[in-house]
């Protein structure tokens, strides 16, 4: 795991992980420059690298600021937005009421820096709105929790996902925040981002069932 790599500041927050084999590599970047996000690369290099320009980063025109070195190495690439939290509470029954949505690029991030753990391969990201009229917040908190894994198993939390050794998981916990309704209920807005023309195919290899997780069923 690398935090903020070419960077002496943790004003801001941008975690790599790499998966690397004998053959190719998996990137994560992670980040909460802007909405939170995570891109992933694969490569067909087991040395290829992560770059970032910081000053371009940060700037205004941020475009092309990270990249993977060499550039020819890369095979596909996507990147996931969590934009926007949406809080509702169903007053009758068929009927929804939405309060006003927060949206994650404007929640102030503390640095992931406080809670990584480089040998639990574990990170913590906090955050709460920058303003909170409401005071929703003033309690409570909203966290992505990113795990990696050195090899294959099953998570000690439920509900115990089968995990391999290149990949990373992720929590998303709302602890502690005041519900604006009775019965409120949370949706995470989410966004992927692909060239044009990538088709994007799931494929189950194994179904979670009570000899892991007792009451879940597929």
């Amino acid at each position: 795991m690398q935090y903020n790599p070419g960077w002496n500041s943790s004003s801001v927050n941008l975690l790599h992980v790499q998966a690397a084999g004998p053959r190719d590599s998996l990137h994560y970047v992670w980040s909460s420059i802007g909405a939170p996000a995570v891109l992933l690369v694969a490569t067909q290099s087991p040395s290829s690298a992560l770059r970032v320009n910081w000053s371009q980063l940060l700037s205004a025109s941020p475009a092309g600021a990270v990249w993977i070195d060499p550039p020819d190495s890369v095979v596909y690439s996507t990147a996931v937005v969590f934009t926007k939290l949406f809080e509702f509470s169903e007053a009758k029954p068929l009927e929804k009421l939405f309060y006003p949505s927060y949206d994650l690029a404007e929640f102030s991030w503390d640095s992931l820096n406080h809670t990584l753990n480089r040998t639990a391969l574990t990170a913590e990201l906090r955050g709460v709105p920058a303003t909170d009229p409401g005071g929703s917040f003033s309690n409570g908190s909203l966290e992505f929790r990113v795990t990696a894994y050195e090899a294959g198993g099953r998570a000690g939390c439920l509900p115990s996902l089968l995990h391999t050794a290149d990949s990373s998981q992720l929590e998303f916990v709302l602890a502690g925040v005041a519900p604006r309704g009775n019965r409120s209920r949370f949706v995470l807005e989410v966004a992927t981002v692909e060239e044009a023309g990538a088709v994007r195919r799931l494929r189950s290899q194994r179904s979670i069932d009570d000899e892991y997780t007792p009451t879940i069923f597929e």
